[in-house]
C-alpha cells in the first residue's frame, strides 16, 4: 500500500477507520467490526517494499503458520489474534484485538521510565513470553515499538508475524530493519528461540531503564558488530537503582544462550524484584551486606558483654573496699549517754587557781528509795567529779556543787555516823 494512496475503506467485513501505525513491514488500521460490534487492529504487509516473489511468497506462508500458533496463544498481556484472511487487492491481513494506549517507543521520546513500570513490564511481559513459547511461538521481534503501555498494563503485539528476510540488508539506501534488538546468535546465524526473546526483552529494558539504546551504530553493521562483541555499560548507578540490576541485565544480554535466565518468565520477575528495591548509594554485594549486618551483631554482643562485665567488676571493687574500710577503720560507736546530774558535777570542779578541799575520808551512806534493796557502802574517799552509782534514782542523795567545792559553811547534804 503506498502512503500516498487513500486508506482503503473497507477490507473484508471491517470497515476501515484510519491509521493507527506503520512499520518496516506492514501497516496497522483501525477498523471496526460489524458483526461482533468492536474495534479491532487490521494488519497488512506493506505494497511498496518491492520485494522479490519468491520472498513474498515465503513471508506470506510464514504468517500463515505464525498466526496459526499465535491462535493458541492466550495472555492477558499478548495482543489476541482475532481472524486472518485474504483479499485479492491487499493481500493477507490479520485482524488482532485493538489495544488502545501508546507503544514503548513512543513513551521514551519523553525520557526514561520509572522503576515501577519498568519492574511491571518485566513481571508481565516476561511471563506472557513464557506462555508462548510454552505453545511453541516464539516472537522473533521483541522491541519498544512492539510493546504497547495500555490501562490494564503491557501488551506484546506482533505476535505471529515473523521477520522479513534479510530485512537487516539495506535496498536502495534505506533501512528496511534493525537489529539493534536481536540476539547475537539471531544475527549470525538467524537461530530464534526463547533464549533470543529474551535478549531482546532485556535490550528493550535496558533501553526503558537508560532512556538510550544499549547497542548504538550508525548502520545495521555496526550494531550488530555491538552486539557481537560489546557488553552495555552498567546503568544501575547512574539511574540511582540497586545494584544488582546490571548483574541481572546482564545475564539476560549474555553472549551466550545458555548463560542466560533459564525462561524469560524467571528473567522478568527477577529483575521487576531488584526494580521494586529501594535505591543504594553504594554498590555492594548480598554476601556483603550480610557479613555486614553480622559484623554489627556482633560488635554489638561484644559491647553488651564489656558492659556487663566492667559492672560485675565495679561491683566487686565496691564490696572490697567497704569490707577493708570496715576492717581498717570501724565505725564509731555512739557516744554513752551522760545524765544531767553527772554534767553539774563534772561543772562543780575546782578552777586551777583554786586550791583543791581536802577530801575527809569517810564512809557516805546513801539514802535509798523506799522498797530498794540496801546500798553497799564506800569507806575510800568520794570523787567531786563522780557520782553514786544510784544518782539518777535518787538525785537527793548527790552531793551539791557547794559541798563539792569545798565550801565549809554548808555541810554535805549526809549523814556521817
Amino acid at each position: 500500500m503506498d502512503p500516498e494512496r487513500p486508506l482503503p475503506t473497507d477490507i473484508g467485513r471491517y470497515h476501515i477507520v484510519r491509521l493507527l501505525g506503520q512499520g518496516a513491514m506492514g501497516r496497522v488500521l483501525l477498523a471496526h467490526d460489524p458483526v461482533l460490534d468492536r474495534d479491532v487492529a487490521v494488519k497488512l504487509l506493506r505494497d511498496d517494499l518491492g520485494l522479490p516473489s519468491e520472498h513474498r511468497l515465503a513471508l506470506l506462508e510464514r504468517m500463515r503458520n505464525e498466526a496459526r500458533a499465535s491462535a493458541r496463544v492466550s495472555h492477558p498481556n499478548i495482543v489476541a489474534l482475532h481472524d486472518m484472511g485474504e483479499v485479492p487487492e491487499l493481500g493477507l491481513y490479520l485482524v488482532f484485538e485493538y489495544a488502545e494506549g501508546e507503544t514503548l517507543k513512543e513513551r521514551l521520546s519523553r525520557g526514561p521510565i520509572a522503576s515501577e513500570l519498568a519492574a511491571r513490564i518485566a513481571r508481565q511481559v516476561g511471563d506472557a513470553l513464557t506462555t508462548a513459547h510454552d505453545a511453541g511461538v516464539l516472537h522473533r521481534d521483541i522491541k519498544p515499538e512492539n510493546l504497547i503501555l495500555t490501562r490494564t498494563g503491557p501488551k506484546i503485539a506482533d505476535f505471529g508475524i515473523a521477520r522479513i528476510p534479510d530485512s537487516t540488508l539495506t535496498r536502495d539506501g534505506g533501512l528496511l530493519g534493525t537489529p539493534a534488538y536481536s540476539s547475537p546468535e539471531a544475527i549470525s546465524d538467524g537461530a530464534f528461540s526463547p533464549a533470543s526473546d529474551q535478549f531482546s526483552l532485556a535490550a528493550s529494558l535496558w533501553e526503558a531503564l537508560s532512556g538510550r539504546r544499549a547497542f548504538p551504530g550508525d548502520d545495521a553493521v555496526a550494531v550488530a558488530s555491538r552486539i557481537s562483541t560489546d557488553e552495555p555499560p552498567k546503568i544501575a548507578e547512574i539511574c540511582g537503582l540497586d545494584p544488582h540490576v546490571d548483574t541481572i541485565l546482564a545475564r539476560g544480554l549474555s553472549k551466550n544462550p545458555r548463560a542466560r535466565f533459564p525462561s524469560c518468565r524467571e528473567f522478568g520477575a527477577v529483575l521487576a524484584d531488584s526494580l521494586e528495591l529501594p535505591p543504594r548509594a553504594t554498590m555492594v554485594t548480598v554476601p556483603d551486606q550480610v557479613h555486614r549486618a553480622a559484623e554489627a551483631t556482633r560488635a554489638e554482643g561484644r559491647w553488651l558483654r564489656v558492659a556487663i562485665g566492667g559492672a560485675a567488676i565495679g561491683a566487686v571493687g565496691v564490696l572490697a573496699a567497704v569490707q577493708i574500710w570496715r576492717t581498717v577503720d570501724p565505725p564509731e560507736r555512739p557516744l554513752p549517754v551522760v545524765s544531767s546530774a553527772r554534767v553539774v558535777a563534772l561543772d562543780a570542779r575546782p578552777s586551777a587557781d583554786e586550791a583543791p578541799a581536802p577530801v575527809p575520808t569517810r564512809a557516805a551512806t546513801v539514802r535509798v528509795p523506799a522498797g530498794a534493796g540496801a546500798a553497799p557502802s564506800r569507806s575510800e574517799p568520794l570523787d567531786a567529779g563522780e557520782a553514786p552509782p544510784d544518782a539518777e534514782e535518787d538525785a537527793e542523795a548527790i552531793p551539791s556543787a557547794a559541798a563539792s567545792s569545798g565550801d565549809p559553811g554548808e555541810p554535805p547534804d549526809a549523814e556521817v555516823p
